[in-house]
């Protein structure tokens, strides 16, 4: 009885999943079907295009979009909407070599056809920027404002660009404005974050915390408050910051290693080695952790943990020129190696 159970369970089993794969492909037969009967609907062909890129069948809805074009090549947006595609194509180095001077030439069209045509320029601008043209890209970002302003990612990127550039007051006006559109603008708050850290300015603390607010288990976000709050040398809300770190994300290599260093500038050596000791297990070829760790127990008079944690850290990096000295110097200096 059971056998029989068991066999009407396992023919169950493949009967509902035979069926599911037949739902699910089903719906792009049928869109198919429908475009076979009606080649020339773009609505259909533009259904399909969405499906594939759902799906990341990114080829198949490049051929669809290059079929919309050649029905109808007049109309500006389809030539967007393949420039995007093509784009987003691009930023993989993989990808075919003639997609960037396509997503140029179909821009160039949306243009020539509509010349208050802000996503263009804004997708020239983001072409231009992926390829390091940083002035040109900001070129093209202003000619999209100064036809629609109410663009928040094409402020962020053109204040990306000027980051780029070192030109820190514009890249903050740009990301400001970005803000200002969309006060929810993770990456916006981020990068606002960033450039004032760069400048040791502590409107940097300010914007993280925003960013934290729209999203609080960001690591990088967490981490940079962190590190921010450690390079003005403010221990406690260093270590309060790393360890919020340390709860959304409990292996955070870089975040142990910090921690140690802190506990090593505040003279806790024996604590700076638990935490070094967090960042190896987190980490195991984290040579910089090991050779912290071997100068913590080197000052604590433990030459033998030293030096196996000097030479560990050669082992993984054979130029590391810090481990290579310590270690010398540790065998110079002890009788018991000479």
């Amino acid at each position: 009885m059971n056998y029989k159970i068991a066999i009407f369970a396992f023919l169950t089993i493949i009967s509902c999943t035979s069926k599911n794969d037949k739902e699910q492909k089903s719906e792009i037969i049928i869109l198919s079907e429908r475009i076979a009967q009606n080649p020339s609907d773009v609505n259909l062909l533009y259904e399909r295009v969405r499906y594939n890129q759902l799906k990341g069948n990114f080829e198949s809805a490049l051929y669809d979009l290059n079929e919309i074009i050649s029905l109808d090549s007049s109309n500006f947006e389809n030539h967007l909407n393949i420039a995007k595609l093509y784009l987003d194509l691009s930023r993989d180095g993989s990808s075919n070599y003639k997609y960037p001077s396509l997503v140029k030439a179909h821009v160039k069209k949306a243009i020539e056809i509509n010349e208050e045509s802000f996503e263009a320029y804004a997708i020239n601008g983001e072409l231009l920027l992926a390829y390091y043209n940083f002035e040109e890209a900001i070129d093209n970002f202003n000619t999209s404002l100064a036809i629609n302003y109410n663009q928040e990612k094409t402020h962020m990127l053109m204040g990306y660009a000027f980051k780029q550039l070192k030109r820190y007051d514009n890249a903050i006006n740009c990301f400001r404005n970005a803000v200002n559109i969309n006060p929810d603008f993770f990456e916006a708050h981020v990068q606002l974050g960033q450039t004032f850290h760069l400048l040791g300015d502590t409107n940097a603390i300010n914007y993280y915390n925003n960013a934290l607010n729209i999203n609080s288990d960001d690591e990088l976000t967490l981490y940079n408050k962190a590190l921010f709050f450690q390079s003005k040398l403010d221990w406690n809300n260093a270590l309060e910051s790393y360890a919020s770190l340390h709860r959304i994300s409990p292996f955070h290599s870089s975040g142990h290693y910090n921690i140690g260093f802190i506990h090593m500038e505040l003279g806790l050596y024996d604590i700076a080695t638990n935490n070094f000791s967090d960042a190896i297990y987190s980490n195991s070829e984290f040579y910089e952790a090991y050779y912290s760790r071997g100068i913590c127990f080197e000052t604590l008079g433990n030459i033998k943990q030293a030096e196996s944690d000097y030479t560990r850290a050669i082992e993984i990096k054979p130029d590391y020129e810090f481990a290579i000295e310590a270690l010398n110097n540790l065998r110079n200096n002890n009788i018991i190696y000479n």
